[in-house]
């Protein structure tokens, strides 16, 4: 009976329990190295939890009194909330108030974690607890390179909680904008870093406890492109040249296979020592990308190369031979053409599919900062009307 009354009680407690909303900000202050091979990147990042502490809420007698004393210094004006002083907000303990319970997920190592809290009361008097991360560390990325290496890649912070999703709701604060610092970026000969954060919410569950029991999470991540030039220098270029000199055996005496064979078995085993370089700039992955697909089909036009070398030599007849000859070193020609404008227009329309869509991220990012701004001037100028009115 008691087990039962304490489970009821429990039960009672939990749907008394008031969902509560978290506010989220994250800044990417600097983005440092991106390990393809390893999955990883490095930043510091700056993540601003706030949420509403309606038992801290100033009177409004008091707020409007706070307000017109405001209204004497134009500088003053400007302000969209009174954020109490780090010596004064040492008075609250901040145990003693609702807390969302913040963890990061994809975190592997820290190298510095700060955290502190301060209260802030906007101009209606509403009272916010803010929470502040400072987090230099090493967060775990999967990484998708079926593009590779014309990829962009998204750089992601995890942030989730250990309440349910009955308890708190994580949102994007859309008062206080999130972005990227892209001055600050150390990769910049290798990487491209776009000026937007996109905001994903989901919902996940623990291992070890209950599957109904369900956090609400935030992907908040910034997107960073590969410069495909040294790829496409050092290892595309040569494989190009290595493919097209396969050509160039036709031009040994068709009556020496020995030494076609010889020439064409050459380029294939330096195909295959290319193909060894650039395994190691990528991870072990059971999908191709297209650096993969683009050595693959060289290889495998230099192995028909070398069969059709093997082949020739089975023709009777000079003439026949001949005539059989140049009429495949034409189709192989032809072949090695297309292949090229092949693979060039499947790499500018997955790519401009995969640009087309981070483009419009960045767009709607765009919008909301334009908003956003507007809506302060709006509220600038009311309270400069105000002001005016009471003079």
């Amino acid at each position: 009976m008691e087990q039962e009354n304490g489970a009821s009680s429990s039960e009672d407690i939990q749907e008394k329990v008031e969902k509560r909303k978290a506010y989220i900000k994250v800044v990417f202050l600097k983005v440092g190295e991106i390990d393809t091979l390893k999955e990883f990147f490095v930043a510091d990042v700056f993540v601003q939890i706030r949420w509403r502490e309606p038992s801290l809420d100033k009177p409004a007698t008091e707020g409007q009194r706070m307000k017109q004393v405001l209204t004497g210094a134009l500088k003053s004006l400007t302000q969209n909330y009174i954020e109490i002083s780090k010596t004064k907000s040492k008075k609250f303990q901040y145990e003693n108030y609702w807390d969302p319970k913040i963890v990061f997920q994809n975190v592997l190592s820290e190298s510095k974690h700060s955290e502190w809290k301060v209260m802030r009361h906007y101009d209606e008097g509403e009272a916010y607890i803010v929470q502040k991360h400072r987090l230099k560390a090493t967060f775990s990325e999967n990484l998708e390179l079926a593009l590779f290496p014309f990829d962009i890649q998204d750089l992601t912070l995890i942030i989730s909680t250990e309440l349910s999703e009955a308890e708190v709701e994580l949102e994007e604060d859309l008062e206080e904008m999130s972005s990227v610092q892209i001055d600050s970026f150390a990769k910049e000969q290798e990487w491209t870093l776009h000026e937007c954060v996109s905001f994903t919410r989901k919902v996940t569950t623990k291992a070890y406890t209950n599957p109904k029991f369900k956090n609400p999470t935030v992907v908040a991540g910034c997107f960073a492109g590969r410069r495909a030039g040294f790829f496409i220098w050092n290892v595309m270029l040569i494989m190009t040249l290595i493919s097209s000199l396969s050509l160039a055996t036709f031009a040994v005496d068709r009556g020496l296979p020995q030494n076609r064979l010889q020439l064409s078995f050459t380029l294939v085993l330096t195909g295959v020592a290319f193909k060894f370089v650039a395994n190691q700039s990528i991870p072990k992955i059971s999908y191709l990308t297209h650096l993969d697909r683009y050595i693959l089909g060289s290889m495998i036009f230099l192995y028909l190369v070398c069969i059709w070398h093997g082949v020739v030599t089975l023709i009777e007849g000079a003439a026949a031979g001949a005539e059989a000859d140049r009429d495949a070193f034409i189709v192989f020609a032809s072949s090695f053409a297309c292949l090229q404008v092949m693979f060039i227009i499947s790499v500018v329309i997955s790519g401009y599919q995969r640009y087309s869509n981070v483009k419009k991220i960045e767009r709607k990012y765009q919008e909301k900062i334009g908003k956003r701004l507007a809506f302060e001037k709006e509220s600038t100028k009311k309270k400069t009307r105000v002001s005016s009115m009471d003079v």
